[in-house]
This record gives C-alpha cells, sequence and structure tokens, in this order.
C-alpha cells in the first residue's frame, strides 16, 4: 500500500508550510500517477497562496 505526501509552502513564506497525504493506491506507480494528475492540481486549487515544494510516495505494511 502507497500513500502520496505533498509539501506545500507560502510562496511568500517558504517556512509556513503543511503536508498533505492520501489516498492509498495499490503500487507506487498508481500513487505517484494519482499524485500527479489529481491530488497536486487540486492541492494548487484548494491552496492558491501555497506552492508544491516536494512530493512522494511512502509505503506502509499492510501488517498492521
Amino acid at each position: 500500500m502507497w500513500t502520496p505526501i505533498v509539501l506545500l509552502c507560502l510562496t511568500t513564506n517558504l517556512t509556513d508550510c503543511l503536508a498533505i497525504g492520501g489516498p492509498a493506491a495499490a503500487s507506487k506507480e498508481a500513487c505517484m500517477e494519482s499524485a500527479q494528475e489529481v491530488g497536486i492540481p487540486y492541492l494548487n486549487k484548494k491552496y492558491p497562496l501555497k506552492v508544491v515544494r516536494s512530493y512522494r510516495c511512502i509505503t506502509w505494511s499492510t501488517d498492521l
């Protein structure tokens, strides 16, 4: 299971940041595609004063 994590920061103050994650995907490729095609465009609209500084997909164990 993979989850995208996106770091957004204010354009005027790059130390004022927040991280947003989700939803889970079955593979790293599906996770990256979801982040690029759905998540980041959505976050750009929702937080117009913030800029995406970085993003990545992290893996989770299914043995919770």
